[in-house]
């Protein structure tokens, strides 16, 4: 996500990055979304790095890239 800090990555590319073609499941990004939320969020109820984009995907803020 780092590598496109700024831009929406849809599920899909992101399973596909991660996983290659052996899962489809959405459950499966949103579960280790949510686990890495809990690690860098300093407040995970109120997201400041790693954004939802309703039904597409998601979006890392490009300041937190910087900092990597």
């Amino acid at each position: 996500m780092s590598k496109n800090a700024g831009k929406v990555l849809p599920h899909d590319f992101i399973i596909r990055e991660i996983w290659g073609i052996y899962t489809d499941e959405i459950h499966t990004l949103r579960v280790n979304m949510a686990n890495i939320r809990r690690k860098i969020e300093v407040n995970p109820g109120s997201l400041r790095y790693i954004l939802t984009e309703m039904g597409v995907g998601y979006r890392m803020v490009e300041e937190l890239s910087e900092n990597l």
